[in-house]
């Protein structure tokens, strides 16, 4: 079985052998002939065709021909299903006719409906922007609620002090003030915060913590 692609057409022979001496020919030759042709774009030989065919000529015939016809068909079904299911091409396809009739609408004014329709037609279209999804914000663990006393029921000044200083101490542990130099560590930040922070608890002056809780009865002076 030989196959030639003419026109879009594969055209189907057989060669035939004549051998020398058959009809009086002086030496052997190949004769070609025409079986039948099919489309290029058949999916399947077709019954009337496959009638004139062996089974082994039905299988060459789908392999050459048939074969890859499918394959263009179901290549294009995907192209067009992509097309179909695409809104971009129609975007740009709107964008380019809205541009050339925004040009021509300079001699010939449109109609406050005409925009209104497509503006309305614009806001329906899904974007990127609306689907991104938005960044999860874990919510803020909540602090367990102290128990209601007189004390706690307004501002308590001894509480945040101390809450203060354990924050304080934190900072220092993670490095937050670095570490003390071997010389002059009396000139450093935080030698010199640490010694405010030491007069303004239990410094001997009149204006320390300990001073005022010992002047309301909550601390006892040296001595007494």
């Amino acid at each position: 079985m030989h196959i030639k692609f003419r026109s879009a057409r594969a055209i189907l022979y057989r060669s035939l052998w004549v051998p020398k001496g058959t009809c009086g020919n002086t030496h052997g030759y190949s004769v070609q002939n025409y079986v039948g042709s099919l489309p290029l774009e058949s999916i399947e030989v077709p019954t009337d065709l496959a009638a004139l065919l062996s089974i082994e000529e039905v299988a060459t015939v789908d392999s050459r021909v048939c074969a890859p016809a499918r394959r263009a068909a179901d290549e294009a079904k995907r192209t067009a299903e992509r097309r179909e299911a695409d809104p971009i091409w129609r975007l740009e396809e709107a964008a380019r006719l809205i541009a050339e009739a925004a040009i021509r609408s300079e001699k010939g004014v449109v109609p406050d409906s005409k925009l209104a329709a497509i503006q309305t037609a614009v806001a329906a279209v899904k974007s990127v922007s609306q689907f991104r999804p938005a960044a999860v914000v874990p919510p803020a663990p909540i602090a367990a609620k102290p128990a209601v006393t007189p004390a706690t029921e307004r501002a308590d000044a001894l509480r945040d002090a101390l809450e203060a200083i354990n924050a304080a101490r934190v900072a220092v542990l993670a490095g937050s003030y670095g570490s003390a130099p071997k010389e002059g560590v009396r000139t450093t930040y935080a030698y010199k915060k640490w010694a405010d922070i030491l007069q303004a608890v239990t410094g001997t002056t009149g204006d320390s913590l300990m001073r005022a809780l010992q002047t309301r009865g909550f601390a006892k002076t040296r001595g007494r």
